[in-house]
Order: structure tokens, then sequence, then C-alpha cells
């Protein structure tokens, strides 16, 4: 144990530096709407269950979804993550394929007074954008043939201090502020092959700003006179108005995409306005056994804006009302068996189902997943976890892109009982 302590603050700074210089993940057409995908705020665990965390905490993992269920950690508790993810576009015709992979998350939680108040500080991703788009037209008046290409690479991460407090013994509550950064480069170029220069658009978003969330649990143990557990969870996140700047640019590029020229068009400042969303979710578990939850978030996104100071709306899409709703289950067979590895392993199963926030096309957008997980021990209270979430988003029969995707969280969890006590014997 010593030498785990010793390892494990090289490990959170390392992790720490390494999300900060995070990855892109595997490219997607429709992250170009937005403020890019929305991702959601479960760990590796959570995403094995359908990606449910409303109501459903543990004293050996963070609950990143809702505040209030920080007060189940009574230890020092680090976790890091990082997701592979593959994808196949289909227009019903032709298929593509991309894949790529980043660190994820890395945050920490520890109790201020046993059994009362929990915090936690953490930095994960909030949105991304990462998309290429290429294809071929005639120039205008012409019959020439000309290639265009639009890229957008970026996104929005959040660095975020929560805190769960315990009132009584069957409710908790929570509040979490984070601080939402980021910047979305969207880049729209032409390419004639004729042409000994070509010209394009370059335009940088960039934003920054505050978000306030919090949560509630309320929760009843030992029913029917066993260790049983009723939990139920409430989140919600107040809207807020990101401070932001708009960067565009016309740029002059040789055949071979080097800058030859740029001239600034606009650099304005603006407001981008992310609107309140809501969420509850409901468990049912045997404590150290197994448990079973559903979870519902609702993202109302009509009020999502974006404007410079001269009142000009910047596009970012069609803006309507979305949710995501899931169902997981978990089972650790015997907790207490170490004379067998597998029955200590955590398994989990889930399934979630989502429709998007924003229009493409006319159409809102669907997505469909199962997913499953584990979680290996690798001491009496630490683990290494795995979440794999197969699933669909789009259809072509709405003349829309299809998208299949394979994604991959690996997560690492270290837990500490005497992270703060001073020792006494070296």
């Amino acid at each position: 144990m010593q030498r785990c302590r010793e390892f494990f603050p090289l490990l959170f700074i390392f992790l720490f530096v390494a999300v900060a210089a995070k990855g892109q993940i595997a490219s997607s057409p429709f992250s170009e709407f937005g403020i890019g995908d929305l991702l959601n705020n479960g760990l590796a665990q959570n995403q094995g269950m359908g990606g449910i965390g409303i109501s459903n905490g543990s004293p050996w993992y963070i609950n990143n979804v809702n505040p209030a269920l920080l007060t189940n950690n009574h230890v020092t508790v680090f976790q890091g993550g990082m997701q592979f993810e593959k994808k196949t576009l289909s227009d019903g015709a032709n298929t593509q394929s991309f894949q790529n992979g980043n660190l994820n998350y890395l945050m920490v939680a520890f109790p201020v007074k046993a059994n009362r108040w929990t915090t936690s500080v953490g930095l994960t991703p909030y949105s991304n954008v990462n998309y290429n788009l290429s294809y071929q037209d005639y120039a205008n008046g012409t019959y020439q043939i000309v290639n265009y290409q639009q890229t957008g690479k970026g996104g929005l991460n959040q660095f975020y201090w929560a805190n769960g407090v315990q009132l009584n013994k069957y409710l908790s509550l929570g509040a979490k502020a984070s601080y939402l950064f980021g910047s979305i480069v969207t880049q729209n170029y032409s390419y004639n092959p004729a042409a000994t220069a070509n010209g394009g658009l370059y335009t940088r978003d960039a934003f920054h700003g505050l978000n306030f969330s919090g949560g509630m649990q309320f929760h009843i143990d030992s029913l029917f006179r066993k260790n049983y557990q009723l939990s139920l969870g409430a989140i919600g996140s107040l809207g807020s108005n990101l401070n932001a700047q708009h960067l565009t640019r016309l740029q002059s590029t040789s055949v071979r995409g080097q800058i030859i020229d740029s001239l600034t068009v606009s650099n304005q400042y603006g407001k981008l306005s992310i609107p309140y969303n809501f969420g509850f979710g409901v468990s049912f578990s045997k404590v150290n056994r197994w448990k079973v939850g559903w979870d519902f978030t609702s993202l109302d996104y009509q009020k999502f804006d974006y404007r410079t100071n001269d009142g000009t709306r910047q596009y970012l899409g069609n803006p309507t009302i979305g949710y995501r709703t899931g169902f997981g289950a978990e089972i650790i067979p015997q907790p207490d068996d170490f004379t067998n590895y597998l029955n200590r392993i955590t398994y989990r199963i889930g399934a979630s189902y989502e429709k998007s926030p924003m229009l493409v096309n006319g159409n809102q957008l669907t997505d469909v997943g199962a997913t499953f997980g584990f979680s290996f021990p690798v001491s009496s209270i630490s683990t290494l976890d795995l979440g794999i979430k197969i699933g669909q988003r789009g259809v072509t029969s709405q003349n829309l892109l299809q998208e299949n995707y394979f994604r991959v969280y690996f997560g690492v969890t270290f837990n500490d009982r005497f992270w703060f006590i001073k020792r006494k014997f070296e």
C-alpha cells in the first residue's frame, strides 16, 4: 500500500497534463451542429450501465452525474479514464470508417467531514467537434470542377468543483460549479486543380464562462428488514451565458495547402447561451451485490443561441427539445470470495436511447445503444474499469447519414482509506 500511495500522485499529475492536451474522438459529421456532440458525464462504470448515474451511487466510485451522491464516498478516490471509438458512416450506397482515442477524464474526491460532506474536483470534456467533409461541384458559371472541403475541430472542456452534503439518513444535496472553456475552429476551402492558389474561410469561436448545477438524492436503506436500498435522484443545470469571441479570416493557400496570405474580416465578442436542463432517476439495489436503475434527462435547447455584440446570430444549427434515457444493471456474484477472482468482478449491462437537441435536414437524430462493462479488482478497494457501447445514430431513410459506432471506455479507480492520515511509523 505504501508504494501505491507514492505512485498514484505521480499518475494523477501525469493524467492531468495528458487530459489537458486531449486528442479528438473519431470523426463525425453530426458534430458540425451546435457546439458539437454533447458528452455524457458518466465515467467508465456508468457507461457500462447505459450511462445512468442520477440515483445510483457507490462508495468506491466518484459520481460525476449527480453531486449529491458524492456523500457515498467515505475514502479518497482517484479516477482517470480514456475512450476509444470506431465509427462507420453510410449514406446507403457508400461507407467510410474512422477510429481514434483520447484521454477522457481525471478527477478526485475526498471526505471533508466523515459521513457528512464530500468534495470533488476534476477535468472532463463537455462537447466535441471533429468532422471533415469533402465534395466536388462546378465553379459558378463554368464547367470547371472544384473540390470543396469543410473541417471542424475542437469543443468545450469543463473544470469543475462539486460538493455533496448528507442532511440526514434519508436526504443528501449537492452543488457543482464548472468553468467551461474551449474553442471551435472551422475551415471551408475550395481547391481548383487548374489554379496556382486557392481561397478559403477560417473561423474560430472561443468560449469561456461558468455553469452551475445541483442535485438531490432521497434513499431508504434496509428495506424488507434486509440490506436493500431504494434511491431516488434528481439533477438540474442552470442556464449559462458564456463569453465568446468570433474571429473570421479569408485565407489564400497554395496548391499544397500552405497559407500564402490572410485577411481578418471579423473579430467580435458576444455571448453563447446554453439553456438549463434537468433529469431524474431511480434505482433499487442490494448493497454490495446487485443494482438496477433508470435515468431520464431533458435537453431543452430551444433557447440555445449565439450572438455577437452587433446582434448577428452566428449559425450553430437548428435547436429543439431533446432527451436522453437509459437503463442499467450490475452484479457482483460474491464480493468476499477471495478464492475465486471471477466472483469479485462487477458485471454490468444496459441500454440507452437519445433524441438530439439539434435538427439535421429537418429531422431529429436518434441514438440507440447497448452497453456492457466490468470492474476488475486490483486490490481490496481499487479497480480497473471497462465499459463498452455499441450503437447507431441517424438513419438513411430520413435522408441522413447513418453512423454505426463501437466505443470502449477504460478507467482506473484508486481508493485509499488513509490518504489524509499521517503515518506514525515508517
